[in-house]
């Protein structure tokens, strides 16, 4: 049924001072493991305009469709892109030197968003499967850690949503934001795995015994 179609705008903004042709596209995102995206087309979103032109200042508003009437199990993640084109719209006429060469370079700039689809009730389950402690130079320790999402929704191990506890010696420490704020954590998909490295760790010496996440 046409009504029961889910629509959702997203905006364009052209913040400079020069017009610029824009391509928005939208692909699933079917992986990011070992901090790869993997990407795909999809026909499960329609959208429109794909391709139009911004002025200064403008902003234009593309319209997405999500083209099943049910909304998915497992959570569908989305790369939303709007690229600048390199085609010159620019209505100015330059003279060009007879006697000489003229050359330009203009940086084509790429913005990228996510589109997450999911039930009302879809949740996340992250879990740190493993862990190792690897070589240090400096006064600090470098954690690796493998963290799995057993939940149907994705989400982001930040220590903004989740405390990081580690036993050593028997006596449990709380990682600060200041432990993990280089740690460079992406969003872990339902049902996958992400490694991610601590590289600025300042816990007292001895073994690390566990390392366990506990969601604010």
């Amino acid at each position: 049924d046409h009504k029961k179609k889910r629509h959702m705008m997203f905006s364009v903004y052209n913040p400079t001072k020069e017009p610029v042709a824009v391509n928005f596209n939208i692909m699933k995102l079917v992986s990011n493991q070992n901090n790869k995206e993997q990407r795909e087309e999809t026909e499960k979103l329609s959208f429109y305009p794909s391709q139009f032109v911004l002025t200064p200042q403008e902003t234009k508003k593309v319209r997405v469709r999500y083209m099943s009437n049910t909304l998915p199990d497992t959570e569908e993640v989305y790369r939303v892109i709007a690229q600048e084109l390199n085609v010159d719209v620019n209505d100015r006429v330059e003279s060009e030197p007879t006697n000489g060469v003229k050359a330009q370079v203009k940086m084509r700039l790429t913005y990228e968003g996510l589109l997450l689809v999911h039930k009302a009730d879809a949740y996340d389950k992250l879990k740190i499967d493993s862990f190792k402690e690897l070589p240090s130079n400096i006064d600090k320790r470098v954690i690796e850690l493998t963290i799995s999402n057993s939940g149907n929704a994705s989400d982001v191990p930040s220590v903004y949503r989740y405390n990081f506890i580690v036993t050593i010696n028997n006596k449990v420490y709380k990682l600060t934001e200041e432990d993990v704020k280089k740690a460079e954590f992406r969003r872990i998909l339902a049902g996958q795995s992400n490694t991610f490295k601590l590289p600025n760790v300042k816990l007292p010496s001895g073994k690390i015994e566990s390392i366990k996440l506990e969601k604010k």
